[in-house]
């Protein structure tokens, strides 16, 4: 074992030993198949950067990287000694440096004599790389149409393009520096805030693209599509966030959602939405002890008004009877329809097994008053036929035949009239 293997088995003598050297010291191990800087003393980190921790592989392009594994491998076959880099460029540290090799493979003694010029000189051109490259970031995010802000570990913001203050609509980037980033995320717990921001500063993963809502200056919400992630700048760690602004896309898609579950014609709920409803319902009654009923609607004679004043009669007289429907419903009822002259409306939590019945013989004396279109006064006739949950089933199929069976029964009574189904019927 030789001197430099002894000294790294023993941590606390090595650091004392080479933390307040003016020479650049650092150990360089194989952890699980990557070369990682496991230790750098105090002349390293203020010249080159916190390497601690870092992986050749994530710090140094190729030719980098192989200046120092061909130093590496010398120090392999010399090992009682400092082994001299080549003056091969690139060089990753810009001057002359020596490795020694402490077990074969495992542990690498970096060794880089530093005169106090020298090292000033690094340390400037280290100030002056940082500052072009802030430079390079700024002249980057002023121009990009996407809204990004930096914020250090106490959530502070640092830093906001021109885009990210018009999505916040201050005029000034004054206005929001040093101000809390949490404020501004609407309606999601603080703790969750923190804990996602936390884990990005802690160089951790949080799967994006992720959807929120933003206050604005102004008090107005817009919805947001979020990406995060760790950046130095001004040799602080901070989160960047990267917003794009998504009310138009989410005001499309609700437009799209409406579309797709609600009838064109009478803006009512259409036949997809009520079966999904449905299934709903009786999802949530199996878990409490409750009662709801189907009552199912049929224009008798609406085929017979098409063919006799056309359909745009027609359809304005669908959206008058609609209407009347939907009078006196709570806002726990929903009125679908299910195409043509059916309609069906799905009476949640009701109090007994005689509510349905009564609300359908009210609804019936409603519906049937003469509907005057046009100049004309037109008489419908509507059959109402009405299942109970669970009295006359407790899935879907059951509900739904047998309603339909009470809707035919009351067409068999004449019409305009409301039949409750009956077992045997």
């Amino acid at each position: 074992m030789n001197a430099i293997h002894s000294l790294i088995n023993q941590p606390s003598i090595f650091k004392n030993l080479f933390h307040h050297l003016s020479d650049a010291v650092a150990i360089i191990q194989n952890v699980k198949g990557n070369m990682i800087f496991t230790y750098i003393n105090a002349t390293m980190q203020r010249v080159y950067g916190d390497l601690q921790g870092c992986a050749l592989n994530d710090i140094y392009c190729e030719a980098k990287r192989v200046h120092i594994e061909e130093t590496m491998e010398r120090a392999d076959n010399c090992r009682e000694t400092l082994v001299e880099s080549s003056d091969r460029y690139p060089n990753p540290f810009q001057i002359s440096y020596a490795i020694q090799s402490a077990e074969i493979g495992d542990f690498y003694l970096l060794y880089i004599k530093m005169g106090s010029a020298q090292t000033m000189k690094l340390i400037e051109e280290k100030e002056r790389q940082r500052v072009e490259s802030e430079s390079r970031y700024e002249s980057v995010v002023e121009t990009s149409p996407d809204s990004i802000f930096l914020h250090d570990e106490e959530d502070r913001i640092i830093y906001v393009n021109q885009a990210g203050m018009d999505l916040l609509g201050a005029e000034k980037a004054v206005e929001l520096l040093g101000q809390d980033i949490k404020k501004f995320l609407y309606s999601e717990p603080y703790e969750d805030i923190r804990k996602r921001l936390s884990t990005l500063l802690s160089g951790g993963y949080v799967k994006g693209p992720i959807e929120r809502q933003l206050l604005r200056m102004d008090g107005s919400i817009i919805d947001v599509e979020l990406h995060g992630g760790l950046v130095e700048y001004h040799q602080i760690k901070a989160v960047q966030t990267i917003c794009r602004n998504i009310s138009e896309r989410r005001k499309q898609q609700h437009q799209l959602e409406e579309m797709a579950y609600h009838d064109q014609l009478t803006n009512i709920p259409n036949r997809r939405y009520f079966f999904e409803k449905l299934e709903d319902e009786l999802k949530r009654v199996k878990h409490q002890d409750s009662i709801f009923a189907l009552l199912f609607f049929d224009l008798d004679n609406f085929k017979q008004i098409n063919d006799r004043y056309g359909h745009q009669i027609g359809d304005e007289l669908l959206v008058i009877f609609t209407k009347r429907l939907s009078q006196g419903l709570r806002k726990t009822d929903t009125l679908s329809r299910l195409g043509g002259d059916e309609f069906v409306i799905l009476l949640s939590d009701l109090a007994d097994t005689k509510h349905p019945r009564q609300v359908a013989d009210r609804m019936l004396d409603r519906v049937l008053q003469p509907i005057h279109l046009q100049g004309c006064e037109i008489e419908i006739s509507v059959s109402i036929g009405v299942s109970i949950y669970p009295e006359h089933g407790v899935d879907q199929g059951e509900l739904l035949t047998k309603a339909d069976r009470a809707l035919y029964k009351a067409k068999e009574n004449g019409r305009s009239c409301v039949s409750v189904y009956t077992y045997g019927s």
